[in-house]
């Protein structure tokens, strides 16, 4: 698997727009990332420069420590599950998870011939065949436990002589041909967009330059004003393409240095060829085997739930072996019952295949069931990066707080006054705080905003052990009955409250409610900046 790098990744389309700023991330290797925020924050945007089907205008994308914003997307070991399972109806299971492996070249390593090699792949070309005459027979039967058992039975006698294979090969050594082409092509394109990129940049100059002398001779405010922010974009633009030559002339160097070395020294011989047939097979099972695919290997996709056709893409994905698996929400078409278990289910295939994973989704609950970390984003910019328990207990800001979190944190304009918090209104709200919370604000005397989440707001009576507020009372403005909670929605001076209750009697539309919040989880946040106060 691999490590990727994100140093100072910015996205500018032609149009001006910049849907990524300064994003830095290192993400380990067999991590599970989770990238989440609402629509337009750049998170889809960021995962395809990873994939390599959006340019990077500025900064650098490291994955096993080469650099990769020039690779092509084919180039670059990477595997992509789309929000559409992307599936091809008129072909099988087994079909749809071979087909990338048929049309793909890879690079092999050159081994040397052994005829004890040659001997222990004939006993498996004949298990093989065994195999396709199972799968004419499972392929017409509806129910074929004992064949499946005896198929399986007979692959893993294959995996076996397989792993004899490996102790017994032995790659050839030489100049590699094939590496030192690759790195002299590698250079070649590199210094036609170095080029292209002067060429550009000598355009932002010029145009710079005689924006400057317009602003010095122009009178009018209204339109220096829009020249000046003119003038921001460009120094901007000229600075991200200046950024972006100096990285590619240093990547060059680089190259350069390997290519010398290639030349000079004997080193392991590779070359490119296609998947024969038997790989094909052998990984397309071992694929099937750890997604609970290989009953449904000779079904079409329309025979199929829509959480095994996930697999299946799933499946398509992990036959390729990836460095890094992408995936761009790719549980959104299905029901809320069928997220839930395929989500479960990716989760599990995940430490079973141990991939270095980036997921996006616009659903929190999925970031925090699934992630080892996640990525919170809005407006292009990381708002915070960490644990779901990290994100959930510390939030950053206003934003991390109200978007992490199911019902949402609760958000209550104040002031503090006299160790409490006071809410302002005809009839002032007073919530009386702990001492370490009242050192925390004495430099915040004025406007505060207060955060508290639904499930650390009691009815009067439901907790006792908690360090509890002093009595506050409202109106019960609607009920959500959840099965196993409620959620009581009211209004503090007009300022909307939600909280959670495990209570079996309903409060009534327009009751009177009591209730304690629990002063050892509140939020304090500057209402200017929505920085939280620390």
């Amino acid at each position: 698997m691999a490590n990727l790098l994100f140093k100072d990744i910015n996205k500018i389309y032609p149009n001006g727009v910049q849907a990524v700023f300064n994003f830095n991330l290192e993400v380990k290797d067999k991590e599970f990332i989770v990238f989440v925020g609402p629509s337009g924050c750049g998170k889809s945007t960021t995962l395809r420069m990873v994939a390599g089907l959006e340019d990077i205008t500025s900064g650098q994308l490291l994955i096993d420590g080469l650099f990769v914003n020039n690779v092509a997307p084919k180039d670059r070991d990477i595997a992509m599950v789309f929000q559409s399972y992307a599936l091809y109806p008129h072909m099988t299971v087994y079909q749809n998870m071979a087909f990338a492996l048929k049309l793909r070249k890879v690079k092999f390593p050159i081994y040397e011939e052994n005829p004890e090699i040659d001997e222990i792949r004939k006993k498996n070309y004949e298990l093989l065949r065994q195999i396709k005459k199972l799968n004419r027979q499972i392929s017409k039967k509806n129910e074929a436990k004992d064949l499946l058992l005896e198929r399986d039975q007979i692959y893993q006698e294959i995996f076996a002589n397989e792993e004899k294979i490996k102790q017994l090969y032995k790659q050839k050594i030489g100049i590699n041909e094939l590496d030192i082409k690759e790195h002299e092509n590698e250079i070649k394109k590199i210094s036609n967009q170095v080029q292209k990129n002067n060429k550009e940049l000598a355009l932002y100059k010029d145009e710079l330059e005689k924006t400057k002398v317009e602003l010095s001779n122009e009178a009018d405010e209204k339109k220096a004003e829009k020249e000046k922010k003119y003038i921001e974009k460009l120094e901007l633009a000229i600075k991200i393409f200046e950024d972006s030559v100096s990285q590619k002339e240093n990547q060059i160097q680089n190259l350069e240095k390997e290519l010398e070395y290639l030349k000079n020294n004997e080193v392991p011989l590779t070359k490119y060829r296609k998947y024969s047939a038997y790989e094909i097979d052998l990984e397309v099972y071992k694929a099937s085997k750890i997604l609970d695919l290989e009953r449904f290997l000779f079904r079409k996709p329309a025979a199929l739930s829509g959480g095994q056709r996930q697999r299946v893409a799933l499946g398509r994905a992990i036959v390729r072996h990836p460095k890094v698996f992408l995936m761009d929400e790719p549980l959104s078409n299905l029901d809320a019952k069928l997220r839930v278990q395929t989500r479960s289910e990716i989760i599990k295939i995940h430490e079973r295949v141990g991939a270095t994973t980036i997921y996006v989704t616009h659903d929190q609950t999925e970031a925090m069931t699934m992630a080892d970390r996640i990525v919170i984003m809005k407006d292009g910019y990381v708002q915070q990066i960490g644990t779901p328990t990290e994100v959930y207990d510390n939030p950053v800001n206003m934003f991390v707080g109200g978007f992490i979190g199911s019902p949402s944190m609760n958000f209550l304009d104040g002031k503090y006054e006299n160790g409490y918090f006071v809410i302002p209104g005809e009839k002032e709200i007073k919530i009386d705080l702990t001492k370490e919370q009242q050192k925390l604000l004495e430099n915040h005397e004025g406007e505060v905003v207060l955060g508290i989440r639904p499930e650390n707001i009691y009815l009067k009576g439901e907790a006792t052990n908690e360090d509890l507020s002093n009595d506050i009372s409202s109106t019960c403005d609607y009920v959500e009955l959840l099965g196993y909670e409620l959620v009581i929605y009211t209004y503090l001076n007009g300022q909307r409250l939600l909280l959670k209750s495990s209570t079996k009697t309903k409060p009534k539309s327009e009751a009177e409610i009591t209730f304690n919040i629990n002063k050892d989880i509140l939020y304090f946040f500057d209402k200017e900046t929505t920085e939280r106060i620390k």
